[in-house]
């Protein structure tokens, strides 16, 4: 071979070491841009997780700033009484301590609360208040039968109950002390004519006992306390409440 041949020989071996050197550091850069990458998208998702986490601490934020709201204004829609010996300083600290321990146990949960004193129905999520409608209670009183002594009381009694049905387009099963109090004769338990349609409105929740949340036909008398011990509410706002709560939501009756 002579000296030409032997050079580009030797030039074609370099040429391919360079070649091989540059591909080596082609790959290298290759699997470094790949880490990158991966580096990349793991930051990219903490930053996403990072902002989904800011975002509920400020949901929640508003949420406590809105509870807290609700909880300053309170102890304003109170009765005040001159005949009272406790000051609304600590009525307020009263109600800021069972709203506490309220909020404690029904942390998050749907629920209603009817203040049978003010007329009021609230829907709360949790401390958080979704919104409020006026409402009618037991107008209280007692009706006795002169002919057997029964007697009816027609109060709303406080407690804590639940949600135990829903119905829509209900018919109103006529009790005793209604034939009672129109002065006429009570029918037998099953007679056809103690069924009513219209008489509770479009929508009932059940609450056990007799009790029901139920429409009413004169919305002007909302607010006031007129029912037999019923809770009555006005046609949008009953709508609203039962599409809203799942039989078993907790309802808080309180005076």
């Amino acid at each position: 071979m002579d000296t030409a041949s032997r050079l580009r020989t030797w030039l074609a071996i370099l040429w391919l070491a360079l070649m091989g050197a540059e591909l080596a550091g082609i790959v290298r850069w290759s699997f470094a841009l790949g880490s990158a990458q991966r580096r990349m998208d793991d930051y990219g998702a903490q930053i996403a997780a990072s902002a989904r986490e800011t975002e509920a601490r400020a949901r929640e934020i508003r949420e406590r700033s809105e509870e807290l709201v609700f909880l300053q204004d309170l102890p304003n829609i109170l009765p005040q009484e001159k005949s009272t010996l406790r000051t609304q300083k600590a009525v307020a600290g009263e109600v800021q301590l069972l709203r506490g321990k309220v909020g404690a146990r029904l942390r998050g949960a749907l629920h209603v609360v009817v203040d049978a004193k003010a007329n009021v129905l609230y829907l709360k999520k949790g401390l958080r208040l979704l919104w409020k409608a006026d409402c009618s209670v037991g107008r209280g009183g007692v009706l006795k039968d002169k002919r057997t002594g029964r007697r009816w009381e027609f109060v709303t009694p406080r407690g804590e109950f639940r949600v135990r049905g829903k119905k829509a387009d209900p018919l109103w099963r006529k009790p005793d002390w209604a034939f009672v109090e129109s002065k006429e004769p009570v029918p037998p338990p099953e007679d056809p004519s103690r069924l009513v349609a219209g008489e509770l409105g479009a929508f009932v929740l059940d609450l056990g006992d007799g009790y029901l949340i139920h429409g009413t036909k004169d919305e002007t008398k909302l607010g006031t306390a007129v029912s037999h011990g019923c809770v009555r509410l006005g046609a949008e706002d009953l709508k609203k409440l039962y599409e809203s709560v799942p039989v078993g939501t907790r309802v808080f009756i309180i005076y």
